[in-house]
């Protein structure tokens, strides 16, 4: 199996109330509407856009990826308005070891109604079932509370905190790790 492969290909994913496909430059509104935000882009690496060509340039970045086979998120998507609301999927990846990381952005008017969650086992699931890793790994900046609850409503465990592991945005910062193994998804909870 390679990446570009998967990647390149990148199938799309249901759940009951979203679909997961590939992101498309018709996208842009609304990845403007929720990578505009602060609050949503506050625990991300990157800055809130500030324009619409800011969501292209996104756009255009994650398009490449695709293009290459280079490791890319699914847009999540809205069942009932299609609406794309923000992104999820893999962002690192090793083969030879048989794991992988995800991770999610999700605009503000969708929290808290266990949406990431959704999208986030469907990525889980995929990644498992579909691309046969052995171990899928999450981390989230120590006060995101919401995003490691995410992590552990999908099931997966807190390994430990990553002292000042990340450097972004002016700033070094600890991470919470979180990881869940393909045995323990089999066993299920």
């Amino acid at each position: 199996m390679y990446l570009d492969d998967i990647f390149s290909n990148l199938p799309p994913l249901e759940t009951p109330r979203l679909k997961l496909r590939r992101i498309h430059w018709h996208d842009a509104p609304d990845v403007f509407a929720y990578a505009s935000d602060p609050e949503v882009a506050r625990y991300t690496t990157w800055e809130a856009h500030r324009t619409l060509d800011e969501s292209r340039d996104f756009i255009s970045y994650i398009l490449d990826l695709y293009v290459n086979g280079h490791v890319a998120p699914w847009g999540v998507v809205l069942k009932t308005s299609h609406k794309l609301i923000g992104t999820c999927g893999f962002v690192a990846w090793n083969l030879t070891h048989a794991y992988a990381e995800i991770g999610y952005a999700l605009g503000r008017a969708y929290w808290g109604r266990g949406l990431m969650t959704e999208a986030a086992r469907a990525v889980v699931q995929f990644g498992f079932e579909r691309l046969d890793l052995n171990r899928i790994e999450a981390r989230c900046e120590v006060p995101n509370i919401a995003s490691a609850r995410v992590m552990e409503k999908i099931g997966m465990s807190y390994e430990g905190t990553l002292r000042e592991q990340m450097y972004t945005k002016g700033r070094y910062c600890d991470l919470k790790l979180y990881s869940i193994l393909r045995r323990e998804w089999t066993a299920g909870p």
